[in-house]
């Protein structure tokens, strides 16, 4: 089984997905390519959304490249970064920023260079050997194979991860142990993905790691790391009251410095990455969609009792809703997969699990980040509104004061659970209630 570390990676590649979407220049044009290729000599000078069964890129794009489909393949130049999606993707090409891929088998091949970050969460990632991604990598899956070269640090959270190629940072993982044995997913994965190897840590002597390697099993494998990794192997286990940190100038190693001082960092460090991606998420929603996050204000602060008894209903329904339809799916796939042998179930799978997947990323994100935006926004506009009416007009300093608030209150033991409970059923509830008044009127009008 994953570990709930892994989970959380998983959760934080579709934020950083998400992320990707606004961080972006500002779209000056948006081309959508019904076809399913680009040819080489083409150039597209937009940001490109392609979507279809077998996708090939040898042209330019001269944007962001946003591709879904069964296959994809970047043998060409992305000036942007790449979004894509699929069961299998290859990228023979060029990326200039960041990419930000999802599917059940991904390929760098040899001649592939990204720019910035790579983002990936799917079963399996192979970097080929002549490969580099310039800056950190993250990955959240079963298995990765890295012979290439990374830039700076690589973060995963892995059942099986085999290094060969060069880290240019630190190497921190949370890996599965060999003792686990690999887990049944031949029958369910797309016919041509590859096979599931044995869990665990391996590192040739091959490898070059210019920072240290930290990782996280239930059992120590410094046996199978060849490779000496310029700032040493640091192997902790996953119970969270062991703590296992090295002595530094900085913290002293008397009795209870080093735990401590460690402690009070890392909670620091948690609501700074909670204040950046709130500010973050909350500024893609002023840019892209500011009337719609004002209807949902008006909601909340309109109706606050409907709303968060609508919220539960919306946050348990959800849940509960994604079980039921991935029992459907495993159902019909096991059903179709012994009536054809296998190969209709394989696709149903796929396509079925990888939906429920996406739409509960999607959820997730709205439960964990897009609800207490809400509450947040509003506060800081009412409270400017109090102190400096001409500052409380600035949609900006009304999210910046309104997140920092919250992420204050959150951070106060028991009041704050009690808080984060409120703000998420009140935000959820809000975009429920917005979203049956939009129906309303295509209800209406389809009943006529």
């Amino acid at each position: 089984m994953f570990k709930s570390n892994q989970i959380h990676l998983f959760l934080a590649l579709a934020l950083a997905l998400v992320i990707g979407f606004g961080a972006v220049g500002t779209v000056q044009a948006f081309e959508y390519i019904e076809d399913s290729d680009l040819p080489a000599g083409e150039t597209v000078d937009d940001d490109l959304f392609i979507a279809g069964d077998i996708i090939t890129i040898d042209g330019t794009v001269n944007g962001d490249l946003f591709a879904f489909g069964q296959t994809v393949t970047i043998n060409g130049t992305v000036n942007g970064s790449l979004v894509t999606t699929g069961q299998t993707i290859i990228l023979n090409g060029e990326v200039k920023g960041s990419v930000y891929g999802g599917a059940s088998a991904m390929t760098i091949g040899e001649s592939a260079v990204i720019h910035r970050n790579l983002y990936y969460g799917g079963f399996s990632l192979e970097i080929v050997e002549g490969a580099s991604v310039a800056r950190d990598m993250a990955f959240g899956g079963y298995q990765a194979f890295l012979n290439g070269e990374i830039g700076r640090n690589l973060y995963a959270g892995a059942g099986a991860l085999e290094i060969n190629g060069t880290v240019g940072g630190d190497v921190r993982v949370d890996i599965g142990s060999p003792q686990d044995g690999p887990m049944p997913f031949e029958y369910f994965m797309p016919a041509g993905a590859p096979k599931a190897v044995q869990p665990g840590l391996r590192i040739s002597e091959d490898a070059e790691i210019s920072g240290k390697i930290a990782y996280t099993s239930t059992s120590d494998q410094a046996g199978s790391i060849d490779a000496e990794p310029a700032g040493g192997i640091v192997f902790s286990t996953p119970q969270p009251d062991d703590i296992q940190v090295e002595a530094t100038p900085e913290f002293g190693d008397d009795f209870g410095q080093v735990n401590y001082g460690l402690q009070i960092g890392r909670w620091l460090l948690a609501r700074a990455r909670e204040l950046v991606t709130l500010l973050a998420l909350g500024a893609l929603i002023l840019w892209q969609l500011p009337e719609l996050f004002k209807k949902v204000i008006d909601k909340a602060t309109s109706e606050p009792l409907p709303s968060a008894g609508w919220g539960l209903v919306t946050v348990v329904g959800g849940y509960v809703g994604a079980a039921i339809l991935g029992g459907l799916v495993l159902a019909l796939g096991i059903f179709f997969g012994v009536l054809t042998l296998g190969g209709l179930g394989r696709s149903i799978f796929g396509v079925g699990f990888s939906s429920i997947g996406l739409a509960m990323a999607v959820f997730v994100l709205l439960v964990t980040y897009g609800s207490k935006l809400v509450l947040a926004f509003w506060s800081g506009q009412w409270l400017l509104d109090k102190i400096s009416p001409q500052a409380g007009e600035s949609k900006a300093w009304s999210l910046v004061l309104g997140v920092v608030i919250y992420v204050f209150l959150r951070a106060i033991p028991i009041l704050g659970w009690l808080i984060g409970v409120l703000v998420t059923l009140v935000g959820m509830g809000a975009m429920w209630l917005v979203f049956q008044d939009w129906r309303k009127p295509a209800l209406v009008e389809a009943e006529a």
